[in-house]
């Protein structure tokens, strides 16, 4: 009879263990569900972890319906979410240091070597956020589409471009104006005319049906895509050691599957947009010759007028590794 009580006291006493060792995490996402880059970065990313920790650590996902994009950090640094997956873009008013580097003419290979994640989670950590992935994509990543084809001058003269302010220099290159608008107010608003076009990642069109309201692909591509998944600091600390390096195990695999993945759904889409009935349409030689450099130094302008020191600082450390001559 002792040997039973001690049995199922031990039982239990392991039952309470688990369950207090269990966690339950709330990702905050800047997309809805339809986003396509969730399959291949946020949904690998929270079932890797969820796998490796035996289901121990597991997630729920809120989106822009529960917290609009561009507020979404205060709320991941307070701890009202523990996870946020999103763009330096729907942060700018916060911190431009992760829109300002999707300017970098660098690879995943060099942005590791030189530490570049390491710089930037020193900097969020000041706002009580750890950076734990950060997917980047090859060169090429963003887009505009068109309602009408570019003018005979190559640009886009007195149109109206929906946009971020990542894709501010290419519109401002192309002779735009740059409209913000969410990602949910698009649609209506190419098809109301309140836009003449959209600048976007190369995939995403397709899913959210903007090919119906627009018809024009603008090429090339431009820029670096950054994704960066972010947990809540005081989250991370409380961690264990071993927990710790499951994220980082995993988010380094998502790093090297979006690199190359990234680029297969931008061409798949394409072939898919134009059998639909979307066309190229290619910006002049003059603005082709002129986009990375003004991409580039546009970012870097527009990012030091929101915070000089830290983009001086960020220039500094990027020259001392020799990116950013």
């Amino acid at each position: 009879m002792k040997l039973l009580k001690v049995a199922a006291l031990t039982v239990s006493l392991l039952a309470t263990s688990l369950s207090a060792s269990a966690q339950q995490f709330r990702m905050l996402s800047s997309w809805d569900k339809n986003y396509p880059y969730n399959p291949i970065i946020l949904e690998p990313f929270m079932k890797g972890i969820e796998e490796a920790s035996n289901g121990r650590m597991k997630f729920t996902v809120s989106g822009p319906e529960t917290v609009p994009p561009f507020e979404q950090l205060e709320p991941v640094s307070s701890g009202v979410f523990q996870f946020l997956f999103t763009s330096g873009a729907y942060h700018f008013g916060t911190t431009p240091l992760m829109l300002a580097v999707e300017g970098l003419d660098a690879d995943l290979e060099t942005v590791r070597k030189i530490g570049l994640a390491d710089y930037l989670d020193k900097h969020y950590q000041k706002m009580g956020l750890k950076l734990v992935a950060m997917p980047i994509t090859a060169k090429g990543a963003y887009h505009l589409i068109l309602k009408e084809p570019v003018s005979k001058n190559g640009d886009l003269a007195g149109r109206k471009i929906r946009g971020t302010p990542s894709h501010a220099p290419i519109i401002k290159l192309m002779g735009a104006s740059m409209v913000t608008l969410p990602p949910a107010e698009i649609y209506t608003a190419l098809d109301k005319g309140v836009v003449d076009g959209a600048a976007w990642p190369r995939i995403g069109v397709l899913d959210y049906r903007w090919n119906e309201v627009s018809k024009y692909l603008l090429r090339p591509g431009y820029g670096v895509n950054y994704e960066p998944i972010f947990m809540n600091l005081a989250a991370w600390n409380k961690l264990s050691p071993a927990d710790q390096k499951i994220i980082k195990d995993v988010a380094h695999k998502i790093e090297d599957t979006w690199y190359v993945e990234s680029v297969k759904l931008w061409d798949r889409e394409e072939k898919a947009l134009i059998a639909k009935g979307m066309q190229v349409t290619e910006m002049g030689k003059e603005q082709q010759a002129k986009m990375s450099a003004a991409l580039a130094e546009g970012l870097w302008e527009l990012s030091a007028q929101k915070s000089p020191k830290d983009v001086a600082a960020l220039r500094a450390f990027l020259r001392s590794k020799g990116l950013d001559k």
